[in-house]
C-alpha cells in the first residue's frame, strides 16, 4: 500500500485505519459491544492528536523535516516518494545506531509498509505543525533555503523548528531524545492548540506529575480546572462500568467455548466468573459509580448513536438494579450483552459463529479501557525528559 493511497481519505478515516492496525495486537481495545464511539470520543477530548499506534514524541519533529527536505527537490506525488525515502533513511539510521525503543519499522526495516507520517499525520495537523488540512501530495515545492528562511516562514505549510543542515545524519547521535529546544517547541504547540485537554494541562504544569500510573485517573490533578476533573471522572466511571459488560461477554464466550469442548484455553468460564465477582466488588465499593449521573457524559456526545446510548444506559441501570450481586447469572444482562454483540458484529458474533469461537484465544476486549493513556504517557515522558535535558 503506498503512502498516497493510505492518506487519500478524510482525517477521521485515516485515524480509524491507523488504529485498526493496532487492534490485532491490543486485545483490550477490541470493540465487541459497540462502545468505541464513546471510548474514542473521550480519548480525543483527553489526548487530542494521540493514537494507539504512536510511539515517540520526536517523530513530530522528524517527520516535518523529511517532508521539508523532499520539498526542496520535488512536488506532488514525487514529493511524497522523496519523503518516503527520507523516512526510510532515518529509520535505518536509527536502527543501525541502536535507537530501537519505539522505532516504527524496527523489525521490517526499509520494507516497512506503514511509515511514521501515516501514523502521525493527524497529530501534525491537530497541533498545527502542519498548518493546513492537506494531503502529502498537495504540499508545495519550496526553493532552496526556504525551510530556514524567515521571510518565507508565513507561507510555508509547516510550523517547525529550523531544518538542521546535519539532518538526517544527526539522528544517529540524538535518536528519540528531544533537545530542550525541541521539547519546549512541542510543548508550546500542544498547549496552544489543545488548551482544554488533559494533554495540554499536564504539559502546562511547572512540574510534570508522576506519569507512572496504570490509568489516567490515578494522576495527581489537584491543580486541574473543574471541567477537566469532571471529564476525568466520567472517563473513569465509564471505564469501570463497561468493564463489567466486557467481562460478562467473555464469560459467555468462555461458556460457549467449553460447551463445544474446545480446550486450547484452560477453564475460561471459571476465570471470568471470578473476575466478574471481583469487578462487582470494585464497582460497589467505588464512592461514585453506583450513583453516577450520566447526563454530563451524554452532553459531550449529542450525536451518539441512540442504540449505543440505550445499551450503555440499560447496562448501568441493570447492574444498579441488581445490587451488589454479580451479573454473571442475570438472564436480562446476558440477553442484553448477547443482543448487543450480534447487533454490532452480525454473522461474525462469537456467540453464534462456531468458526469465530474456535479462533478465540481466551480474551476479547477483556481489559479495562485506557483511552490511549499508554501512548500519551510516553509522549509526555519524552517531552518532560527533553525539558530537563540540561546537557542538550
Amino acid at each position: 500500500m503506498s503512502l498516497i493511497a493510505w492518506l487519500d481519505t478524510s482525517a477521521q478515516e485515516e485515524r480509524r485505519m491507523r488504529e485498526l492496525v493496532a487492534l490485532f495486537s491490543e486485545p483490550g481495545t477490541l470493540d465487541n459491544l459497540g462502545i468505541g464511539q464513546i471510548r474514542d470520543g473521550l480519548a480525543d477530548l483527553l489526548f487530542p492528536g494521540i493514537s494507539t499506534v504512536q510511539t515517540r514524541a520526536r517523530y513530530l519533529v522528524l517527520i516535518p523535516w523529511t517532508f521539508q527536505r523532499a520539498a526542496l527537490r520535488k512536488s506532488g506525488a514525487a514529493l511524497v516518494k522523496a519523503a518516503d525515502r527520507e523516512q526510510r533513511e532515518v529509520l535505518l539510521a536509527l536502527r543501525e545506531a541502536g535507537h530501537t525503543q519505539g522505532l516504527i519499522g524496527r523489525v521490517a526495516g526499509a520494507a516497512v509498509r506503514v511509515l511514521p507520517s501515516a501514523i502521525y499525520w493527524n497529530a501534525l495537523q491537530t497541533y498545527r505543525i502542519l498548518r493546513h488540512d492537506t494531503r502529502p501530495q498537495h504540499l508545495p515545492q519550496s526553493r532552496k533555503g526556504e525551510a530556514n528562511d524567515d521571510e518565507m516562514h508565513d507561507t510555508s505549510p509547516w510550523s517547525t523548528l529550523p531544518l538542521p543542515e546535519s539532518f538526517p545524519a544527526d539522528v544517529t547521535d540524538q535518536g528519540f531524545d528531544l533537545s530542550v529546544a525541541e521539547a519546549n517547541w512541542l510543548r508550546e504547540r500542544i498547549v496552544v492548540t489543545c488548551d482544554s485537554s488533559l494533554l495540554a494541562h499536564l504539559l502546562s504544569q511547572p512540574t510534570m506529575p508522576d506519569l507512572d500510573v496504570d490509568y489516567l485517573w490515578h494522576l495527581d490533578l489537584e491543580s486541574a480546572p473543574q471541567e477537566l476533573h469532571d471529564l476525568v471522572e466520567d472517563t473513569e466511571l465509564f471505564s469501570l462500568a463497561l468493564h463489567g459488560a466486557s467481562l460478562l461477554y467473555n464469560l459467555m464466550v468462555g461458556e460457549a467455548y467449553e460447551r463445544q469442548e474446545l480446550t486450547s484455553v484452560e477453564a475460561p468460564a471459571q476465570r471470568y466468573r471470578s473476575e466478574l465477582s471481583q469487578w462487582s466488588e470494585q464497582y460497589w465499593n467505588h464512592p461514585l459509580a453506583p450513583k453516577w449521573d450520566r447526563s454530563r457524559l451524554w452532553s459531550r456526545f449529542p450525536a451518539i448513536s441512540p442504540r449505543t446510548r440505550q445499551f450503555v444506559e440499560t447496562w448501568i441501570d441493570g447492574i444498579n438494579d441488581l445490587g451488589a450481586g454479580t451479573p454473571a447469572d442475570s438472564v436480562d444482562l446476558r440477553r442484553l450483552v448477547s443482543d448487543r454483540e450480534f447487533q454490532n458484529k452480525g454473522a461474525q458474533s462469537r456467540l453464534t459463529n462456531e468458526k469465530q469461537l474456535r479462533l478465540w484465544q481466551g480474551a476479547s476486549g477483556a481489559s479495562r479501557l485506557q483511552f490511549r493513556w499508554p501512548q500519551a504517557s510516553q509522549i509526555l515522558s519524552d517531552i518532560s525528559e527533553g525539558l530537563n535535558n540540561a546537557g542538550a
